[in-house]
């Protein structure tokens, strides 16, 4: 598992990761690289390279971490709902929640070509990620929804669904009066109904 955010000043690791969330959060994916994660972290420009031997080596450490960070939002949203359907409504909205609060990481996490897809945590934290959805998946359909698609199959298109909803809403392309909590359950409810 990896070190988890919030934890500035814990270890050079931890505040080299910290420092990318701040740079990619600050001047998006151009602006991220081994010297500016480094001169934002206050340390020598090869100081991270101690810790990372490439600029995908620490993205996808960070992009672990924000998958973690994802599984536990969408199970945070989902605590305490017992209809199997609703839950995955939920989760969505978990999601939401998720690329909301950390848009940086979230540029990260699905653009392969930004890390060490070789990574093992970077494998494990986005297939658990993965995992999560299908198990909520199958649950519903356990229960009598759409059992007749394949599991991955609408895992895979609830996954596209929603996450193309997050991209609209942090590129500004959505109504800025659809603020998370206040219309996002109703609209990814709408999204997940033409799937139902």
């Amino acid at each position: 598992m990896t070190e988890s955010t919030g934890s500035a000043g814990s270890t050079p690791r931890a505040r080299l990761l910290d420092a990318a969330r701040v740079v990619v959060a600050r001047d998006g994916l151009e602006g991220l690289s081994l010297r500016a994660i480094a001169r934002e972290a206050g340390v020598s420009h090869g100081a991270p390279l101690r810790h990372f031997p490439t600029l995908a080596s620490l993205l996808a450490a960070m992009s672990a971490e924000g998958f973690e960070q994802l599984v536990a939002s969408v199970s945070a949203e989902i605590a305490g709902v017992e209809d199997p359907v609703e839950r995955i409504t939920r989760a969505g909205v978990g999601y939401l929640r998720f690329a909301v609060a950390e848009p940086g990481v979230f540029s990260v996490m699905f653009r392969r070509e930004l890390s060490d897809t070789n990574d093992e945590a970077y494998k494990a934290a986005g297939q658990a990620s993965f995992d999560q959805l299908r198990s909520l998946v199958r649950a519903a359909q356990a229960a009598g929804w759409r059992s007749s698609v394949a599991t991955d199959r609408l895992a895979a298109l609830l996954w596209a669904d929603t996450h193309g909803l997050a991209e609209l809403w942090l590129h500004g392309s959505l109504p800025t009066v659809l603020a998370v909590g206040q219309g996002a359950d109703d609209l990814v409810a709408l999204f997940l109904e033409r799937r139902l």
